[in-house]
């Protein structure tokens, strides 16, 4: 595993949530009350770019079909609206350790 720079911190307290290219990955990554979470930036559904945080629920949502992905664990706890019956225990995302360092987002894959 290796950290990998990304984004500045106030980059993505602005933006409140970021899709970025790691090194082969895409990430998601967010910052909620303070702490950092990273995870799998690409829907297990369709593939779609993750987007929009639920910040007071803890999770982020897909733009495509609204399934909705736990920022702690990155299991599915809402399935796609086109696929209400999907198994979510098998559509879960990675999640990676992340930090801020010196006022940079850093992510280990």
């Amino acid at each position: 595993m290796v950290w990998h720079k990304t984004v500045g911190a106030k980059a993505l307290e602005k933006a409140g949530g970021v899709s970025i290219k790691v090194g082969d990955e895409i990430v998601f990554a967010t910052r909620v009350n303070g702490k950092l979470y990273a995870m799998n930036g690409v829907c297990s559904h369709a593939k779609c770019i993750l987007g929009h945080v639920e910040k007071d629920e803890l999770k982020v949502k897909c733009p495509c079909h609204d399934a909705e992905f736990e920022l702690e664990t990155g299991k599915m706890v809402a399935p796609p609206f086109v696929a209400p019956n999907a198994p979510m225990d098998k559509l879960g995302l990675k999640t990676y350790p992340i930090r801020e360092e010196n006022g940079f987002i850093e992510i280990d894959l």
